[in-house]
């Protein structure tokens, strides 16, 4: 097996890596067909660069990647459903596993061939976006099998969160607006080079949810002396590097409350509580390191430079978002009136969040195994919102809806099994392991998890590249460790 004395062979695979990870955010969160050929790229060139630099060493690849066969298997089966809803079949086919694509396919074009998606040439994309996934996946487990590796991938997610916290902070600071690759981009809020703020705000949290795991993993390795006082221990502290970290993450707290997110403010604390509780549990020891840090992050970071750059704001958008009564019990008919995009200033109200989630679920049991095809959301929408409704949705504002929709049960499930079996091997990691690099990544890696899945309640960060690609390698994180520093 590769371990970490012979990894100088693959260095530049490794930075490669970094550099598409860090790149991903920049073009408008590579939400853009041509910002996604630029990943595609990136993916290539990984995959031509190991054929060089493994040539001579695919047996012990081979061997490393065995320990990851679910995950990979996983990401495999879910690129191969993906083309395989983009392949033409046979209308019987088409007829027996989707009938209402089949209907579909029948009424618009009779004489064509038939395809489980009913919009191949997005259902493609959607492949080649598999792939750039499963690559970063691979490469992550393949390649970070040392601490210095880990430690180096996860300050590389810090710094590049930090630089979109220190631009977005810069363009909110005057209000800046522009045309950026045909989008209008307004800074009225903190988002960076992301487009939607929610979208900002997930990335931040992940990165953020890292940061916190590194500061961990300075704070096990090095907790002071019992015997000094504690005036030296805390100048030992300041003077340290620790402290820095300690700023980036003030930053990042601060950049995260400024995008006013709801969700990804609230997703956020509820994970990162959530996460340290857990940690707690399982470290006796390092209870009063966690207990130092909560205090840490919530009174200094929430409350009081959370009420100096705007928390407020954020309670106020929380509490104007009131649940209509009225049309909670008939969204379909009572909502209509709120359909329309809201007001400038006027809260959106849960219904008017979710208005699209409520029509959706009907394509989820017209397309209930199969999906419509991955990538098709925008196109089945229209056929299911009132004939009188305006404004264009391209998502649903709930991922695991649009997923289904999408997917289908039968690709779902793949989602659905490597969210699981991830949270198992984190999980299993904090209780197993005493390594404090592969601890407190886990631990960043169990919290970055849980608040995409909050998240993921209200917004469609899985339908962002940016987004997609970042979680997918937390995730790779968390698996390799167990891994991390292990000989074989």
């Amino acid at each position: 097996m590769i371990n970490a004395l012979d990894s100088r062979h693959d260095e530049p695979l490794f930075w490669l890596l970094i550099a598409q990870i860090c790149w991903a955010p920049l073009p408008l969160a590579s939400n853009r067909t041509w910002a996604l050929g630029i990943l595609l790229v990136f993916s290539l060139l990984l995959w031509l660069t190991a054929a060089v630099r493994y040539r001579a060493h695919w047996p012990l690849v081979i061997d490393r990647l065995k320990i990851f066969a679910l995950p990979l298997s996983l990401l495999l089966a879910l690129l191969c459903w993906t083309l395989l809803q983009a392949t033409a079949l046979p209308y019987v086919v088409i007829q027996w596993l989707s009938p209402n694509a089949a209907q579909v396919w029948q009424s618009i074009a009779p004489d064509a061939t038939a395809t489980l998606s009913l919009n191949a040439a997005q259902t493609q994309l959607q492949a080649a976006l598999c792939f750039i996934y499963g690559s970063a996946f691979l490469f992550t487990v393949l390649l970070v099998r040392s601490s210095r590796r880990m430690m180096a991938l996860a300050y590389a997610l810090l710094f590049m969160a930090l630089f979109q916290a220190l631009l977005g902070g810069f363009l909110y600071s005057f209000n800046a607006q522009y045309e950026l690759f045909t989008s209008d981009v307004l800074h009225d809020r903190m988002r960076g080079t992301f487009v939607y703020h929610n979208n900002a705000a997930a990335m931040l949290a992940m990165c953020l949810s890292i940061g916190i795991g590194l500061f961990i993993v300075q704070l096990e390795k090095n907790t002071g002396s019992p015997h000094k006082k504690w005036a030296v221990n805390l100048l030992d502290f300041i003077l340290s590097k620790k402290m820095l970290l300690r700023l980036g993450l003030v930053i990042l707290v601060i950049a995260l409350v400024m995008t006013r997110s709801r969700m990804g403010n609230a997703g956020f604390f509820t994970a990162m509580l959530l996460s340290l509780a857990l940690y707690a549990v399982f470290s006796p020891k390092g209870r009063k390191v966690i207990f130092v840090l909560l205090i840490s992050l919530v009174l200094i970071d929430i409350w009081i430079l959370g009420q100096w750059v705007g928390l407020d704001k954020v309670v106020d958008r929380l509490e104007a978002t009131q649940l209509n009564k009225a049309a909670k019990a008939d969204p379909i008919s009572k909502a209509q009136s709120t359909l329309n995009f809201v007001q400038p200033h006027i809260e959106e109200s849960i219904e008017e969040r979710t208005l699209p989630l409520s029509y959706a679920t009907r394509a989820v049991n017209d397309y209930l195994w199969t999906g419509s095809g991955a990538g098709t959301f925008y196109s089945i929408f229209p056929q299911y919102r009132p004939a009188n409704s305006k404004g264009y949705y391209d998502h649903a504002h709930n991922d695991y809806v649009e997923i289904l929709t999408d997917y289908g049960v039968i690709g779902a499930s793949f989602f659905v099994l490597l969210a699981l079996s991830s949270l198992w091997r984190i999980i299993k990691t904090i209780q197993i392991r005493q390594h404090p690099v592969a601890r407190g990544i886990a631990l960043g890696a169990l919290m970055a998890t849980l608040e995409i899945l909050l998240h993921s309640l209200v917004d469609f960060n899985l339908q962002i590249p940016a987004n997609a690609l970042l979680f997918t390698v937390i995730l790779a994180m968390g698996w390799s460790t167990a891994q991390v520093d292990k000989q074989g």
